[in-house]
């Protein structure tokens, strides 16, 4: 596990590694509230469509409001709807209390189970429910995570915050990884993959097809998509190593960004709703209590595969000579 780690890891070290998690520590406790705020906006952006769940025709109930089928439709709508948004608010005013936490992880998962028994599971807010879930496990206020609390509590809460950073990075490595998977099944079969030139153009033309959308800069791209194919191998890249990237701090806010960019493009060519996925990158990573102050050659570094390329600072070239020292003498031996 540690090999790991140190794999994953960033290849500069962190300077005052304890410094910055008491600093950390510090800047995650208004996060915390914060998240319960988006929550509840989110809740609050979405009335018009949550509305019809206040009296749903006889939906096929998934498991979660499997007790809605001995109430009264309307009754149980808006209790769903209560809990929901009565959690979140509960919870952004009182974050400490892992009880009120518990309770907008459980009010989220209602929503989304009465939302989606009308049909067809959409994703977009199951990041939301990971780090709803995930939050649970912070620790109690008499412990605390902040600076000049106990240590061991401050370590775990950043524990959890981590763990769901590598959550939602995870989701973007399996999209990457699909359209790798996807680009050598095309090949084989001589079909245009995502590596060709034309590949762009030939996704926004097959999307806005299907849905027949009035998109933005979807026809101005798909008519200049050979000149803008490289954004397509940009995606690719930050999304197959974005699992690499939550374990390295000082890429957080930079691949946070990014994300959000191809997000914010795919709003405006292929319009697709990924506001939930934004405003989570910008908590998870832009705004990671995590992140070092800009260090442009530890960026550089920290790279996947690209920072192969970077150069070394002294230090790490004399560990590096010395290394190779003891594997030439211990391979003599």
């Amino acid at each position: 596990m540690a090999s790991l780690r140190k794999r994953l890891g960033s290849r500069r070290p962190l300077a005052d590694v304890f410094s910055r998690h008491t600093q950390a520590g510090t800047r995650l406790e208004p996060l915390v509230r914060l998240a319960y705020v988006l929550l509840a906006y989110w809740y609050v952006s979405r009335l018009a469509e949550l509305r019809p769940l206040l009296d749903p025709p006889s939906p096929t109930l998934r498991w979660p409001v499997a007790w809605m089928v001995w109430v009264d439709p309307g009754v149980g709508g808006s209790v769903v709807l209560a809990l929901g948004l009565g959690g979140a608010l509960l919870a952004a005013t009182l974050p400490e209390r892992r009880g009120l936490r518990a309770l907008a992880f459980l009010g989220l998962l209602e929503v989304l189970a009465l939302k989606y028994s009308f049909g067809k599971i959409h994703h977009a807010m199951h990041g939301w429910l990971f780090l709803s879930f995930l939050l649970i496990f912070l620790p109690e206020p008499r412990s605390g995570w902040a600076a000049g609390r106990a240590r061991k509590d401050r370590q775990q809460a950043l524990f959890v915050w981590s763990a769901a950073q590598v959550a939602l990075a995870l989701t973007y490595s399996l999209a990457g990884l699909g359209k790798l998977v996807g680009t050598v099944y095309q090949g084989l079969r001589g079909q245009p993959t995502p590596l060709h030139p034309s590949a762009l153009a030939r996704h926004m033309a097959d999307r806005l097809q299907q849905t027949d959308a009035d998109s933005l800069l979807g026809p101005w791209m798909i008519e200049y998509g050979n000149w803008l194919w490289p954004l397509m191998l940009g995606t690719v890249y930050l999304q197959l190593f974005a699992l690499q990237a939550a374990f390295r701090p000082r890429l957080h806010r930079w691949w946070g960004m990014g994300l959000i960019a191809f997000h914010v493009v795919s709003i405006l060519t292929l319009t697709i709703d990924f506001n939930p996925n934004i405003l989570l990158l910008g908590l998870l990573f832009v705004a990671s209590p995590m992140a070092p102050p800009v260090d442009p050659k530890g960026i550089w570094a920290d790279l996947p595969i690209l920072g192969a390329f970077a150069p070394q600072s002294k230090e790490r070239r004399a560990s590096s000579i010395l290394a190779r020292n003891r594997n030439s003498k211990a391979s003599r031996a």
